[in-house]
């Protein structure tokens, strides 16, 4: 199957929170049943770069300051 064939590859959001939460191209593809290499593209058609920088909330806050 192709990348975009799997929801969650496909909604940047989704696929974002995932690697937010610190899993890796492995864990991603465990736990969605698709191919690593799915995964991997679903990283470069959404121009996502690792690694993804984790902030916390009251940071995030900051920040907007």
């Amino acid at each position: 199957m192709m990348w975009y064939e799997y929801p969650i590859l496909c909604d940047r959001e989704q696929f974002l929170a995932l690697m937010r939460n610190g899993m890796t191209v492995r864990d991603i593809a465990n736990l969605i049943g698709c191919p690593e290499s799915a995964v991997r593209t679903a990283e470069r058609r959404h121009n996502v770069r690792r690694p993804v920088v984790i902030i916390s909330d009251e940071l995030r806050r900051k920040l907007e300051l």
